[in-house]
């Protein structure tokens, strides 16, 4: 697998095609004496699609994992104003999940993050993605915070709960 910059030429196969998940379970989260708890629950399964901007942001750099030449993974990386680096965006084909190559990407990110002197790296996911988190903290992020209103002006996932996460390279 090698990690490649990809052209800002726009949205590709994984941002239409594979940008979701499948899952049974959910993160219960609460605030409990300045502490921040999580617990998992099971539910009905559920999809979620991600719908992607078609026009790539301004200051972000895309990079791509190729396998055997094909791409089976992406990661969006910016600068954030907060002297962090920001993920904005990881997607992996669902033929190549489950094989290493998000931990690659992330691995990827922290690398970018110390060549770029930033501090560390956030990201914002939701907590009914538990697969996604439980990924996230292999990789020593950590819950910096959550947030239940983030959403709530959009009316297919008003009910979703945006988790904070965050990677401190020192």
């Amino acid at each position: 697998m090698e990690i490649v910059r990809l052209n800002d030429e726009g949205p590709c196969r994984l941002d239409h095609e594979e940008n979701g998940f499948t899952s049974n379970e959910v993160f219960d989260i609460s605030l409990i004496d300045g502490e921040i708890r999580m617990s998992t629950r099971s539910v009905e399964q559920f999809t979620k699609s991600y719908e992607s901007d078609d026009s790539p942001a301004e200051g972000v750099e895309s990079y791509g994992a190729l396998v055997d030449g094909t791409l089976a993974g992406k990661i969006e990386l910016a600068a954030a104003w907060n002297g962090l680096g920001s993920i904005e965006q990881i997607v992996v084909a669902r033929e190549f999940r489950q094989h290493g190559i998000a931990t690659e990407l992330i691995t990827f990110a922290k690398a970018w993050t110390l060549e770029k002197q930033l501090k560390g790296l956030r990201l914002e996911t939701q907590t009914n993605n538990v697969a996604a988190c439980k990924l996230y903290f292999r990789n020593g992020f950590e819950i910096g915070g959550f947030d239940k209103l983030t959403y709530r002006t959009q009316p297919e996932v008003s009910g979703e709960t945006a988790l904070y996460l965050y990677w401190f390279a020192t």
